[in-house]
């Protein structure tokens, strides 16, 4: 889990030591998206229903998510480029603007995605039998914009400075918290579609938290 060295370490090893874990944290990415729509589907009585609600919240949701993915792409690259010169104050100071872009946007993206979310469900595919299920899954994750964004987004700065690995581990620790989750409130608790939602709210709480540890930690050492 150390960092690499991009200066000395030869081409191919450099690549292949940050393009598996990358390549591992997007196949648990699609697995869990599969395993969480599973256990949506097996909903009793409505499983269906609630499987293409949640299916109809699919691409607005990843709407959301990619505001995470526009600042975090940008932004660490522009991060690797100033550490790569030597420049760790313009490094810390690109990591500090794109925390607070994060900020910004959740919290912009979370009323209007609130605001908007009935017109949202409609232009998407909804219909009136599935629009109670996907309002309540859209809301529950909507109000966890913050978590998304921070977790997405600061992840790929993480990946900029060369610790793949841990980057891949926040993936991992949420898809597990995820599935975790889903067993116990919609096989156990029976809370439905909202169980699925509450999952990956918390999901992302813990994965942003890991990432917010990690970068808690680099300041501290970087201090002490």
């Amino acid at each position: 889990m150390r960092q690499n060295d991009f200066e000395n370490t030869p081409m191919l090893k450099l690549v292949m030591s940050l393009a598996i874990p990358s390549m591992i944290a997007q196949l648990v990415n699609i697995l869990y998206s599969i395993v969480d729509r599973m256990f949506v589907g097996q909903i009793e009585e409505v499983g269906n229903v609630c499987l293409a609600a949640v299916g109809i919240c699919g691409p607005i949701v990843t709407l959301l998510s990619s505001f995470g993915t526009l600042v975090g792409i940008g932004g660490s690259i522009w991060l690797s480029m100033c550490l790569g010169q030597k420049n760790e104050k313009r490094a810390s100071q690109i990591l500090y603007n794109s925390f607070v872009m994060l900020v910004v946007l959740s919290i912009c993206l979370t009323l209007g995605f609130i605001l908007l979310k009935h017109n949202l469900i409609y232009w998407f595919g909804g219909s009136d039998a599935l629009y109670p299920y996907a309002n309540t899954y859209l809301t529950i994750y909507t109000l966890g914009t913050f978590f998304a964004l921070m977790s997405i987004g600061l992840n790929y700065f993480i990946t900029g400075q060369g610790y793949a690995t841990i980057a891949m581990l926040s993936v991992c620790i949420g898809a597990i918290t995820n599935i975790m989750f889903d067993f116990i409130l919609i096989r156990t608790l029976k809370i439905g579609v909202a169980g699925a939602a509450i999952g990956t709210v918390v999901a992302q709480f813990i994965s942003c938290m890991f990432v917010l540890c990690f970068f808690k930690i680099q300041i501290e050492n970087q201090t002490s």
